[in-house]
């Protein structure tokens, strides 16, 4: 389906921050070194995720249709998302599920596109809650089956394998007052630009980026997920013994989709944790951040294969008082003593006591990837590389 979809509109991009890992469509991410930089990421250092040409949209026309179950049907304009519903800021980390692929890609083929550590990046988004505007067009948590509802979304863009990108969550995530999930219009404060979803998008914190749709269109309130490409045939974690399409097709009607991503940390200076040591003093950064609203308890930092670890100082201001709704990152550092040959890893407990993997667990899509070795010592004599 690739070959039918036009890409010649595209825009240039001259991000030389980023590295581009597909041209058509357009999906990039930053160097580990430059990801850290700054708490709040500048769009010149924030990940692209797309899967299809870009749309370019004209905000003063452009609809959104909401309808379904236990709603009056209804189409509002940006313009009164704007004008109507009261504007609230959310800081979140967005993360695609794809995040460190390469570590999977090491170990066994995957099907995606081959994400270093830094398809993620942490913003402050600003528009209306979903819950809101979901409310005045008559949906309440009264409905007898509302438990088991799905808020499906449907995108303007094209994409590869579907006529258009959806995606969905539960409508219990949706409605929920301190799940922040929102239609936004802003990102850092300056209106969304093309890569990011202009004119709208959802934004949902705590969750994979496939669930935050960009270039918004509809909304449905529906029984089941979205039957979209997306959440139907992707971003699941298929059994280990799933190794091509074919094997998958058992699988895809069997496995829950993936919703709020896993606790996950990585070593962004030096690059990818390779130094040039050994060294009594090696300063290491890194960031680290889990879903769900959970916040980071603890990072332990490794020079040594694993053998000792050192704790990590934690910069995590939004945590504060924030219990369970920690929807950004944190962002560590520390000092280690380095072995030659020897790459340094980190290792993240998030406030619920979940803990990195040491070993990658291989899975057909190389999603959700987040073991602090990428292959088994013993076969590359501990360069875990």
């Amino acid at each position: 389906m690739s070959s039918k979809l036009d890409y010649s509109n595209d825009h240039k991009h001259n991000f030389h921050t980023l590295i581009v890992r597909k041209e058509a469509p357009f999906n990039a991410e930053p160097k580990p070194m430059d990801l850290i930089k700054h708490y709040i990421t500048p769009e010149e250092y924030f990940f692209c995720r797309n899967h299809g040409p870009f749309p370019y949209l004209d905000e003063a026309k452009h609809i959104i249709h909401i309808s379904g179950i236990g709603c009056k049907d209804t189409k509002i304009s940006v313009k009164e998302l704007k004008e109507n519903y009261e504007k609230v800021s959310v800081m979140m980390v967005m993360q695609c599920a794809g995040n460190r692929r390469d570590g999977l890609h090491k170990v066994k083929h995957t099907k995606g596109v081959i994400w270093g550590p830094c398809a993620l990046g942490n913003a402050v988004y600003s528009g209306c809650r979903l819950r809101d505007v979901l409310q005045t067009v008559g949906l309440t948590t009264n409905i007898k089956t509302f438990a088991k509802l799905h808020v499906s979304f449907e995108s303007v863009e094209q994409c590869e394998e579907d006529k258009c990108y959806g995606s969905s969550i539960p409508l219990i995530k949706a409605l929920d007052e301190f799940g922040d999930v929102l239609l936004a219009y802003e990102m850092n404060y300056k209106p969304l630009t093309v890569d990011h979803g202009f004119p709208i998008r959802v934004v949902v914190p705590g969750y994979i980026g496939a669930r935050s749709v960009k270039y918004l269109k509809s909304i449905t309130i529906q029984e089941e997920e979205s039957n979209a490409f997306y959440q139907q045939r992707d971003y699941k974690i298929l059994p280990e013994s799933v190794m091509d399409e074919k094997q998958a097709n058992a699988y895809w009607c069997k496995i829950p989709s993936i919703g709020e991503y896993n606790v996950q940390s990585y070593v962004c200076n030096p690059s990818d944790g390779v130094h040039h040591g050994p060294l009594s003093k090696q300063r290491v950064e890194g960031y680290a951040l889990s879903g769900g609203g959970r916040s980071i308890q603890r990072v332990d930092v490794s020079g040594d294969d694993g053998k000792t670890w050192t704790p990590a100082e934690l910069y995590q201001p939004a945590v504060g008082n924030n219990h369970g709704r920690v929807w950004s990152w944190c962002l560590w550092s520390t000092t280690v003593s380095t072995e030659k040959n020897v790459r340094i890893v980190s290792r993240a407990v998030d406030s619920a006591g979940n803990i990195q993997q040491e070993h990658p667990v291989w899975n057909y899509r190389g999603v959700m990837n987040n073991s602090w070795r990428t292959v088994d010592s013993k076969a590359l004599n501990k360069s875990n590389i």
